[in-house]
């Protein structure tokens, strides 16, 4: 009955979703612009900032301390803001989420852009007029994204209803995010910016902002809901106003789960070593290297080839070893390959050990979210309602400490090692090694922490998951 009642249900769902292919892809295209922008904030605002402009490297990271804490604020705030409910008669006329999805992407691009064209030359720099500038500039742009992001991956679920839809958009969603990264830090990036010359940095950004501007001309059909979908959000809110549950209580029964708490710090710190990894990745090239910045797509590349040779290879040894202990292991690996970075003298090693590190990086990649869905699984077992969207948020929130120990690790390498924040600088053997500790040494050691925290901890496996799907049945039945 159950198997006839599901199949029912997917083929009422399959009536009420006749999306075609045409749109679906301009929808998606959405991931690209998504990961435009946190390819080249990740890898450039640090360097930018303290290198090109001169601001002082203490101050950098008190302005990305700043970030962090805007960034854990301002997703559950504009989330909350954003969501509340509509006139019935407004969401008739412009959707829900199409008015906030363009808006915000529109918003977006050009705070993108003013980002990196702060005042002043890095001669005789006023320091407390830059700090502010980029201060305002960063959480600006991370407001923007926020609102485009959170209401880009609320909107998939009300547009694409059955699970064939969602699989298939799951799929191109993952093909724009490559575009969107590979077109940063294979095409844009190394072909454009050059040492020393902060116009450079400023072109790079502007044909970015192009691109952007390009894909919202793209995305502009796939975004404007139609009315089944605008229909399904209010009759949503009704239903919801019925079933309240308390903030504090989801957050006190999830933070009692101990796997969702190992998945949050483990993900957290993966997302440390992550950015620290990225925001490293200039300084490694000029400094270490001493080769143009060009030599970085080849680099990505590598990355990207070894990434996607890995992950049937992962998915693999996942069915016969456990998601979770694949997970885990995945970790552990690529935090050892980090210290390659200490010896690494050629961009020959570096294509080699990037190579090897998309094979490693696949392993807790390909599998993060069934890992991520078992977690939510297991809080909602016990909370007894689907919250995925509160729990997500709680995630976020957390994960957003990222940038704040980014931004203090960096910080602290560069003081300790005196390093010389002019972009024509020979730098000294002891400012060097610091690159390197900060580029490989230190996400390597967090990494491994992260790995052998979740190896140790994580145990929703076997019988457990199991009464624990039980449980989840049950509530689905209700």
């Amino acid at each position: 009955m159950k198997n006839e009642s599901n199949g029912m249900n997917q083929n009422s769902l399959k009536e009420n979703d006749d999306t075609k292919l045409g749109k679906l892809l301009s929808y998606v295209s959405l991931w690209f612009s998504d990961n435009l922008v946190l390819s080249f904030f990740g890898v450039v605002v640090f360097y930018f900032y303290e290198v090109e402009v001169g601001l002082d490297v203490i101050l950098v990271a008190i302005a990305y301390i700043i970030f962090a804490i805007w960034n854990m604020i301002n997703d559950p705030l504009l989330g909350y803001l954003t969501e509340l409910p509509k006139s019935e008669k407004r969401v008739m006329k412009y959707g829900f989420r199409t008015p906030w999805i363009f808006g915000s992407a529109i918003l977006m691009l050009i705070v993108f852009f003013l980002v990196f064209t702060p005042p002043n030359g890095s001669s005789g720099t006023n320091q407390l007029l830059i700090f502010v500038y980029m201060v305002v500039m960063v959480c600006l742009l991370d407001a923007c994204y926020t609102i485009y992001n959170s209401h880009m991956a609320g909107g998939a679920i009300g547009m694409f209803r059955t699970e064939e839809k969602r699989r298939k958009a799951g799929a191109y969603a993952i093909i724009f995010s490559t575009l969107g990264l590979v077109t940063v830090n294979a095409i844009i990036l190394p072909n454009v910016i050059v040492y020393g010359d902060r116009q450079s940095f400023m072109l790079a950004a502007g044909l970015t902002s192009i691109a952007m501007i390009i894909n919202i001309i793209v995305f502009s059909y796939g975004i404007r809901e139609p009315k089944k979908v605008k229909e399904y959000y209010l009759k949503g809110r009704e239903k919801e106003s019925g079933e309240k549950i308390a903030f504090l209580q989801v957050i006190k029964t999830s933070m009692r789960s101990k796997n969702f708490v190992i998945y949050i710090v483990a993900y957290l710190l993966w997302a440390t070593a992550y950015n620290l990894f990225y925001a490293s990745q200039v300084y490694f090239y000029k400094d270490v290297l001493k080769v143009d910045f060009s030599y970085f797509a080849l680099g990505i590349l590598a990355l990207l080839v070894g990434f996607l040779l890995g992950i049937p290879i992962w998915l693999k040894l996942s069915k016969k070893f456990g998601t979770s202990n694949i997970y885990g292991l995945g970790y552990v690996l690529l935090g050892i390959l980090f210290f390659s970075f200490l010896w690494i003298s050629t961009i020959e090693e570096t294509i080699i050990y990037m190579f090897i590190g998309g094979i490693l990086y696949s392993a807790s990649a390909s599998i993060l979210i069934p890992v991520q869905a078992d977690t939510y699984d297991e809080v909602t077992a016990n909370l007894g309602v689907h919250q995925e969207a509160t729990l997500q948020g709680i995630t976020n929130f957390f994960i957003r400490l990222a940038y704040l120990f980014v931004g203090i690790i960096i910080a602290v390498v560069h003081v300790l090692t005196d390093y010389n924040p002019n972009p024509l600088a020979q730098q000294t053997a002891l400012a060097t090694l610091g690159v390197r500790i900060h580029s490989g040494v230190i996400p390597g050691i967090i990494i491994i922490l992260a790995g052998l925290s979740f190896l140790l901890i994580y145990d929703l496996k076997g019988e457990k998951k199991i009464k624990m799907q039980q449980q989840l049945n049950k509530i689905m039945e209700k």
